[in-house]
Parts: C-alpha cells; sequence; structure tokens
C-alpha cells in the first residue's frame, strides 16, 4: 500500500513541476537545425548585397566609416507613385533580413556600399563619419552622421553587476549599443523612390532648446534616381531626463508633388530597431534569454517575441496598428512610441525575421517598424513629415507608466494567465516601491516588512479555513457512517449528509470555500516571482550576506533556510491531525521540492517566502493546540470503547448495553458520568 501511495506522491510531484514549468516559463533556445539555417541565411543576405541586386534592398553595414553620400535606388517598375502597404510590408521585410550579425572583423561601410554603388548611376564620393555626443542628467547618447542615428546611449547611473576584484564605482557603466552598429536605421518610401538613409552622410549641430533640455539636428540631401535630390532634416529633442526624446523629420523634393491632403499618409519611413544589446548582467545567461521585440496593438494587450522563437530565416508580421514596438533584454530597452493616438500616426506593422546564431542561445535578432509618412501641413508641395517618440533607458516602473500608452507592461507576464497575474503584479510593485519610497530602507527589509503585512491581513481568512479543516476532521466519522448506510439509496445519502453539515453548522461546500482562503496568497507569490525577473529597482540591491537580491545566493543559504522553515510549517501543521499517509508524505517532499525549485531563483523571492513561513508559525501552533483540544472532546464525549451508540442511531457496533432514549449518551462501564449532547454540542 506504501509503495502505491509513493508512487502517488511521485506522480503528483511531477505534475506539480510541469505545471510550474508551465505557468512560469523560462526562454528556451530555438528550435531547428541552426547550421543550414544560418548558411541559408547568410547566403540569402550575400545574395542581396552582391552588384546588381534589386532596387530597394540595401546592403548590411559594418562600423560607421567611408560612407557614400546620397545613395538611393529606384522603386520597381511595378510600383506606382502612390506608396503601397505591401510595398512598405516588402521593405520591411528586407531590412529585417539584412540584419545580420558582422563578421569578427566589422567590414567598413565603405566596402558594403561599393556594391550598391556599382549598380547607381549616382556619382558618388567616399566621406568619414563623425560622432556627435550631448549629454544629459542621465544619459550619455552619441550620434552618427552617417543616417542621423544614435548609435550609443550609456547609462550615467547604471553600473555592470559583474562582481570582480574592483570596487563598484570601477565597474563599466551600462552602455546601449554593439561595435559597428548603429541602434536606429531609417529607409523612405515616398513615390517611386526607396531612400537609404543609412548611407548618407548629414551635418549635425547640437544646441539647446527653450526648456534647456538639448537638441540635435541633422540635415542631409539623399541623391534620387528619379529626380533632384530630396533634403531631409530630423531633429531629436530630449525630455529632462535624457532618456525620453521627441524625434521630427521632414523630407522635401524640390519641384515635386506629393499626392493627398495635408497629413495624410502618403509614403512610409521604415525604423529597424536594434539587433541586441550586450549584457552587463551577473547572469548573462538569463540576460541574453530575454531578448525580445514587444509590440503593443491599439486596444490590446502587448506581444512579445523572444529572439529564440523565430528560427534564423523565419520572417514572421505583426500588423498595426500598434502604439509602441520596443527591443529589450532583462532590464533595459530601446523603444519607438507613435507621436500620438491618431490611427495615421501610429505604427502601421512590424517585421520580425530570424537571425543566425552562433550557439544555441539566439542572441540576435532583426526588426523593422513601418510609420507612416504625412503630408506637410499648409499644402508644401512634395514635403512630407514624420515623427514618433524614442525611448533608450532603463525599464524603472514609474518613469515608464509616466510615459502613458501602457507602456509600463512592456513585460506580459503569465501566458493566458497574463489577465488574471497583471493586477497583482501591478499591484505588488506599486506597493513594494511606495514602502520604499515612504520608509527609505533597503529593499530586503522592504520585502521582509510586505511578507509580515500580507501574512498579517490574510490571517483572519487562514484562521477561518483551518477551523474549517478542523471541523471537517470532526466530521469525517459521523460522514463514513452515513455513507455506510445509505451508500445504495442515493437520495437518502444527500439528504443525511446534508443533515449531518447542517448540525455542525456547515454546508456541503463549507471544504471548498475554507480552501480558496489558503489559496490568496498565491497570485503574489506569483507576481513576485514575475516582478524579480524585470523589476530594475531591485537589480544589484545588497541585503545582508547577499551582493544582488534579483540574483540567485550564491552561497545557497536563502534556499535552504526557506526549506527548512517550509519543513517547520507541514510538521506543525500535522501535530494533533489523524494519520494520514499521504499527508505526512507530502509534507516532507513538498518542502524538498520548493527548496529545488527557488534553488536559482532571484533571492529575495527565497527571502519573502522565508518570512511568510515564519509569519505563519504562530497561527499554525495555535489551531494544532485547538486541534488537540478539539480531538479529546470528541473523544470524551464519544465514551470508550464497549459503550452504547446514541438511541437515534441504536447502538455502535460494538456498543453492548441498552441505548438511552432521546439521543442521550450511555454512561462509560466504569461507571464515570459520561458525555452529554450538550457537551458534544460545546465540542463541535
Amino acid at each position: 500500500m506504501m509503495d502505491r501511495r509513493f508512487l502517488l506522491a511521485l506522480a503528483l510531484s511531477a505534475i506539480v513541476i510541469v505545471l510550474t514549468e508551465s505557468l512560469f516559463p523560462t526562454a528556451t533556445p530555438g528550435r531547428g537545425p541552426h547550421g543550414a539555417d544560418s548558411a541559408a541565411v547568410a547566403a540569402a543576405v550575400a545574395a542581396a548585397n552582391a552588384p546588381g541586386h534589386a532596387p530597394g534592398e540595401k546592403s548590411a553595414t559594418g562600423t560607421p566609416g567611408p560612407v557614400t553620400p546620397g545613395s538611393s535606388s529606384a522603386a520597381s517598375p511595378r510600383a506606382a507613385q502612390q506608396p503601397t502597404p505591401q510595398a512598405a510590408q516588402q521593405a520591411a521585410q528586407q531590412a529585417a533580413r539584412q540584419a545580420t550579425p558582422q563578421a569578427a572583423a566589422p567590414v567598413p561601410l565603405a566596402a558594403s556600399s561599393a556594391s550598391a554603388n556599382s549598380s547607381s548611376s549616382v556619382p558618388v564620393a567616399p566621406v568619414a563619419a563623425e560622432t556627435l555626443t550631448v549629454t544629459t542628467p542621465r544619459t550619455l547618447v552619441s550620434f552618427s552622421s552617417v543616417g542621423a542615428v544614435p548609435v550609443a546611449v550609456t547609462m550615467r547611473n547604471y553600473r555592470s553587476t559583474v562582481r570582480t576584484e574592483a570596487d563598484t564605482a570601477a565597474r563599466p557603466e551600462v552602455r546601449l549599443a554593439r561595435p559597428g552598429e548603429s541602434l536606429l536605421r531609417y529607409h523612405i518610401i515616398m513615390g517611386q523612390d526607396t531612400l537609404a538613409l543609412d548611407r548618407v552622410a548629414f551635418r549635425g549641430s547640437a544646441s539647446q532648446g527653450r526648456d534647456g533640455a538639448p537638441d540635435v539636428t541633422f540635415q542631409g540631401d539623399l541623391a534620387r534616381a528619379t529626380g533632384p535630390p530630396a533634403a531631409v532634416t530630423i531633429q531629436y529633442h530630449f525630455g529632462p531626463d535624457g532618456y525620453l526624446s521627441q524625434v521630427t523629420g521632414a523630407v522635401a523634393v524640390p519641384g515635386g508633388s506629393v499626392p493627398g491632403a495635408a497629413g495624410a499618409a502618403i509614403g512610409y519611413l521604415l525604423v529597424d530597431l536594434p539587433s541586441g544589446f550586450p549584457s552587463y548582467e551577473a547572469d548573462s545567461t538569463d540576460d541574453l534569454q530575454q531578448l525580445a521585440y514587444v509590440i503593443k496593438p491599439v486596444h490590446e494587450d502587448p506581444s512579445s517575441i523572444s529572439f529564440s522563437h523565430l528560427d534564423p530565416g523565419q520572417a514572421e508580421l505583426h500588423e498595426g496598428p500598434a502604439e509602441w514596438a520596443v527591443a529589450k533584454d532583462k532590464y533595459f530597452l530601446v523603444g519607438v512610441l507613435a507621436a500620438d493616438t491618431v490611427r495615421a500616426h501610429q505604427i502601421a506593422e512590424m517585421d520580425l525575421v530570424g537571425q543566425p546564431r552562433v550557439a544555441k542561445l539566439a542572441t540576435r535578432g532583426a526588426a523593422t517598424i513601418v510609420l507612416p509618412l504625412a503630408s506637410a501641413a499648409g499644402g508644401v508641395a512634395g514635403s512630407a513629415t514624420f515623427a514618433f517618440q524614442l525611448y533608450a533607458g532603463p525599464q524603472e516602473y514609474r518613469r515608464l507608466r509616466s510615459i502613458g500608452h501602457d507602456f509600463e507592461n512592456l513585460n506580459p507576464y503569465g501566458g493566458f494567465l497574463h489577465p488574471i497575474l497583471q493586477p497583482f503584479v501591478t499591484l505588488v510593485v506599486q506597493t513594494v516601491l511606495w514602502m520604499r519610497q515612504t520608509l527609505q530602507i533597503n529593499y530586503g527589509w522592504v520585502l521582509v516588512i510586505f511578507g509580515v503585512v500580507i501574512r498579517f491581513l490574510l490571517w483572519p481568512v487562514n484562521q477561518r479555513a483551518m477551523r474549517t479543516s478542523i471541523k471537517m476532521q470532526r466530521l469525517q466519522p459521523e460522514l463514513a457512517e452515513v455513507n455506510t448506510k445509505y451508500k445504495n439509496d442515493r437520495m437518502k445519502l444527500q439528504e443525511e449528509m446534508v443533515r449531518v453539515y447542517r448540525e455542525h453548522g456547515m454546508s456541503p461546500w463549507s471544504p471548498i470555500a475554507g480552501c480558496l482562503p489558503m489559496m490568496l496568497p498565491l497570485p503574489i507569490f506569483g507576481a513576485l516571482y514575475f516582478v524579480f525577473r524585470n523589476t530594475i529597482e531591485f537589480r544589484g540591491v545588497p541585503f545582508l550576506w547577499l551582493h544582488d537580491i534579483s540574483a540567485k545566493d550564491p552561497y545557497y543559504i536563502m534556499p535552504i533556510l526557506m526549506g527548512a522553515s517550509s519543513f517547520l510549517v507541514s510538521w506543525i501543521g500535522m501535530r494533533n491531525s489523524p494519520p494520514n499517509p499521504q499527508t505526512k508524505m507530502m509534507g516532507y517532499m513538498f518542502p524538498i521540492m520548493m527548496t529545488v525549485f527557488l534553488a536559482k531563483v532571484a533571492a529575495g523571492l527565497n527571502l519573502y517566502y522565508l518570512v511568510q513561513n515564519v509569519a505563519t508559525l504562530p497561527q499554525q501552533w495555535i489551531l494544532a493546540n485547538e486541534r488537540a483540544k478539539s480531538g479529546s472532546n470528541a473523544s470524551s464525549s464519544a465514551g470508550p470503547p464497549g459503550g452504547s451508540g446514541s438511541g437515534s442511531s441504536g447502538g455502535s457496533a460494538g456498543g453492548k448495553g441498552g441505548g438511552g432514549g432521546g439521543g442521550a449518551k450511555p454512561r462509560p462501564s466504569g461507571g464515570a458520568t459520561g458525555g452529554s449532547v450538550a457537551a458534544a454540542a460545546k465540542a463541535r
């Protein structure tokens, strides 16, 4: 019998582990044979970059260096004067497909541009790229004159969490940049022209805006195969913190005409998002596993697509309209937000293409978003404008929330349970941040206080649930007797069971209602699990012997203490309970399972669970003593073995004496006064 119970316990443990992995998934490496796919993608990209490639395609670029000003390519002869969404989608997919990793030695841009220029009739001359750097209160932003785009954003308030012999102040600052790559790349589809801005050298200048924040302006001329050069102006106006900037641009075609009313979409701006970020985390694997693109469609929840979701060469289209799209890792992001809520200004779509992989872990991605170009206000012939917001910085909850558009929810948690978990995640984050701001104490102590407060608030409902459990234990003999007596009469059985429940002030739903309050801590625990995955406020926070409460305990002290406290809670909970081998086995196995499960998660989560267990011990001890008193009262009421049963039931199976009428209990054989009905009722 014990073998069967042991196997049953093992099966239940396996089910718990499987469900845990389903509800709290971790990023997994991509699918499929990467070598063959990578070779196919590399061959396709090489063909696209070769001389004579199709019009509208662009070459993969390396470190911004010698450039070709004014490079452009004509649209296909089949293209109409007015660009279509299909044309924008094809161009976006081409742009995404060509965001390929560079070789160990980056190829100069001049070399890649040369192949494109070999098929162009526009005379070119190489120029050198210049870097323009602006300083804000929290960032250093570096721009390249080639493409008029930011190439690096340095977080002045965040440093690497990789522990070395050096002091924390000597650790490198977090820098959102990859060598030889820019953070963004622009293409413009307008009429029959596809203008590749990443091949053009712009004239850049920096100034101070009226609010004191820096302004960066780029101006350049883009050669067109279908007419005179187009004048392009791009301006970045930074906010007070330096993370958020307003990006505006204008395209003017001298002597040209752009069909459409003022404000109407007459073209498209293609924006290539970053291919990824370098890791500055001690657990770099976990950081890289959370590389993803996220898009927020209008009136829908955000959708996250991890880099490992796409096989190399696999394309995926996410249609708009959308409010924003971002590239992110565990704690930082670069995102593009629509300038306003007008549908003509929102993101039309996002095109993704899986990239080649050096190892099983996907560390590169390619995403291109499509924004509409609007005809210039005032009816200026041949002019178009675009605008969007650019955020490059940390995933600070309050900062993202202040931006609006559900930007703080860029980490959709829980899969199909997202609608249930998200309110708890929001509540937990806001509560913890408020406690930290109000109490001005370490986040570790905030978690301790938070755990105690949660247990205190749940004390009444847990008390009621546990007392319901005690009543159910006392009811079990009577329910078993009724079940045996009326097992062949289902209707009578139900009537008698309802009667028994009613006599004890309960209902058949009491067991379920009693268990529900004990489930309340689970959503909070699940919310904290996800909160520790991406809440940058916990990043690098030391507590006691822990260097970082957002990372696992390197010494595994916290998981062991948590497991020991969980076992102690189970042991006290089983005291004075009726013998139950299954309950006893689970009481031993559950702490072991939790210790294994939480051994490699954030130490702060182990700390919270440890505090919860310790705060539960007094309540468990009190209820265990109540259970012991209840059991002794029930024993005295029932009398010793050999006494007759109640008059209404005609005596117990082992009774020998005559049963007293009126439901009175007979005296025990020793002559001592037996328990009365009133005493039994009080015991109940």
